[in-house]
């Protein structure tokens, strides 16, 4: 246990180095009250809750955060944005979810989509309040929208494109860094094959195909 612990605290701690590197390489727009950083480091923040679980993800991204905001690679926004991304994946998986278990890319490609989405509508309308606030208009607010839509829809296209692969790449990452085997399935269904290591892959249709018959 002890040797499982210190793997995935080094595992987050490269991905969290990982996330500070990439506030670097972020897109960046002027507004009139300054920059707005692209939060594209919330992808792999995304992807530590994955591989590791919302609440790693959590204290990763807390941390990484605050230092991208001591060096001038993001601000609170920033830190705001990817609280309520981790929020979003934490209700969409609702729990950790096993590196034993299979995800399949139909499920990853939803959470991206609905990350992507959320990034997209999120980052528009929170700067949208801001520019409402700091000049109490709405014109102003809607200027704000307009100014930062390329960066909004800029990270929604990423977080759409690159959700899925990374969370693929950092479970792999886990499982092999764990040793956890999930190249063996079970077919025949009974109880004492789902207590012996492997991927356990849930077919709902089948079980849906049983209750249809009776």
């Amino acid at each position: 246990m002890k040797k499982q612990a210190l793997i995935k605290t080094l595992l987050a701690t490269a991905a969290g180095i990982l996330m500070i590197l990439i506030s670097f390489a972020g897109f960046q727009t002027i507004l009139p009250t300054g920059e707005a950083f692209m939060p594209l480091a919330g992808v792999i923040a995304v992807g530590i809750a994955v591989a590791l679980g919302i609440n790693i993800a959590f204290i990763v991204t807390l941390v990484s955060a605050i230092i991208m905001i001591v060096l001038g690679t993001a601000d609170w926004v920033i830190l705001v944005d990817f609280i309520v991304i981790l929020i979003v994946v934490g209700l969409i998986l609702r729990k950790q979810v096993p590196l034993s278990i299979d995800l399949n890319h139909s499920q990853l490609l939803w959470l991206a989509i609905f990350t992507g989405l959320v990034q997209l509508f999120f980052i528009s309308i929170f700067y949208g309040l801001i520019g409402l606030v700091l000049t109490g208009t709405p014109t102003g607010g809607l200027t704000f929208v307009q100014l930062i839509i390329p960066n909004a829809l800029l990270t929604g296209l990423l977080y759409g494109f690159l959700v899925a692969p990374i969370s693929l790449i950092f479970r792999w990452i886990a499982r092999k860094a764990l040793h956890i085997d999930s190249s063996h399935h079970n077919d025949s269904g009974n109880s004492a094959g789902d207590k012996q290591g492997g991927s356990i892959i849930v077919d709902l249709r089948s079980a849906k195909n049983k209750k249809d018959d009776k």
